[in-house]
């Protein structure tokens, strides 16, 4: 976003205690959602260790949407109308991870550099998660209650056997990356193949979370009768965004990093460091951080977390944002807003992004914003052509623009 006001990620983190285990910052209980934390395991910590900062409505909106659930947002209440009391959080006796595991998480990450102090909370959460799946406890107390050798007792636990979710060695996280890569470079030219629907929406929200103004583009995503992949608007309202303005970097953030790929190509341009092994809903994922080695003039690049599934090998889920972003001294602004996209399996071999979301507080001289930013993928439908491919534009005017020179195999130019 360009102009008036710029997108930007608001800093969650806060000092910490100065000594022992100390409270839960507002970044922490944001890394432990994303991270997939149980809500057995959320209310533990928030128990054993506090918080450092106080709640509000706004907080509480904001936990919620990242995938905190009623006894977490209530513990974290209780929390902080007791921050006032001197008392420690936590006892020593009882710490939320055991020591051999704080030992292992001490170890460094792979990669050629160290991890930043916000890659290095999610990893310690991701580990401090690794053995306490969802419903561990319960599912034991359940179990231990039956007999021994009862049929449902014995299927039962099977059922809820928790699924290994060991780190693997550093020489395999390698063969990992270089696996899901080359998957990903796959589904790259397969998603290529396919025409879909793609819905973009920027919303400015005022202080009681009411639409003050609107940014809407829908595109048909299509080949035309020659075989040549082309963007079609379908649906484009009056702009009436007040502060911001949509720019093309921010449109081609809504079409190349929001729906992000990490292609065997790629890999030599990112820093890539693994930071744990979890489960997510119903899949089992690695975990990475993915950050650009070196900005070049004029290119995007993605930086933030990446959950691949450890099966398919293929993204999931991905939670970051578009970079660099743009401050100039003559007071432009060219900012990107800290997004989540969810991938589905559409064709049964490839995961496919169907959903972006990104809902941020944003900062400018003139004041802040509350921006929200939707975007969606729909109807995706399988295209086969053996005509050569280019990305086309479709203008308001009716005219087309290319948006870049195809290569000589046929695929679209990687962007």
């Amino acid at each position: 976003m360009v102009g008036a006001v710029g997108l930007l990620w608001a800093c969650l983190s806060a000092p910490a205690a100065p000594s022992g285990e100390p409270a839960l910052s507002q970044d922490d209980v944001t890394l432990l959602l994303i991270g997939g934390a149980s809500p057995q395991k959320m209310v533990a910590l928030i128990e054993q260790r506090g918080i450092n900062f106080s709640m509000s409505a706004e907080l509480e909106r904001k936990f919620r949407a990242e995938g905190a659930d009623a006894r977490v947002i209530e513990a974290l209440s209780r929390a902080s109308q007791e921050r006032g009391s001197l008392a420690p959080p936590a006892s020593p006796a009882s710490p939320a991870v055991s020591p051999a595991s704080a030992e292992s998480r001490s170890a460094p990450a792979p990669g050629n550099q160290p991890l930043t102090s916000t890659e290095q909370k999610i990893h310690d959460s991701l580990s401090g998660l690794a053995g306490q799946p969802a419903g561990k406890e319960e599912q034991k107390e359940a179990n231990s209650s039956s007999p021994s050798g009862s049929a449902a007792s014995q299927t039962r636990a099977k059922e809820s056997q928790a699924p290994d979710l060991s780190d693997p060695s550093p020489e395999r996280i390698q063969q990992i990356i270089q696996a899901f890569a080359a998957r990903e470079e796959l589904f790259k030219r397969a998603r290529d193949m396919y025409t879909y629907h793609q819905i973009n929406k920027v919303e400015e929200l005022d202080a009681d979370n009411n639409v003050s103004g609107q940014y809407e583009q829908d595109w048909d995503v299509l080949y035309d009768d020659n075989g040549h992949r082309i963007e079609r608007v379908t649906y484009a309202p009056s702009d009436t965004l007040k502060r911001l303005i949509v720019t093309e970097q921010d449109l081609d953030s809504m079409r190349n990093i929001q729906p992000f790929v990490l292609t065997t190509e790629d890999l030599p341009e990112y820093d890539i460091k693994y930071l744990g092994h979890v489960k997510v809903d119903y899949l089992t994922t690695y975990v990475f951080s993915i950050r650009p080695k070196e900005i070049k003039k004029g290119k995007e690049y993605f930086q933030g977390v990446v959950w691949v599934d450890d099966q398919d090998l293929q993204i999931v889920k991905s939670e970051g944002k578009t970079v660099p972003e743009i401050k100039s001294k003559h007071g432009q602004f060219n900012l990107f807003p800290r997004f989540t996209t969810w991938r589905q399996q559409i064709d049964g071999k490839f995961w496919f992004p169907t959903f972006t979301m990104a809902d941020d507080t944003l900062y400018f001289p003139t004041g802040p914003v509350h921006v929200r930013e939707i975007i969606r993928y729909t109807d995706y439908k399988q295209f086969r052509s053996s005509v050569k491919t280019k990305v086309v534009v479709a203008l308001p005017n009716g005219q087309t623009q290319e948006a870049g020179k195809p290569k000589a195999d046929g695929k679209n130019p990687k962007n």
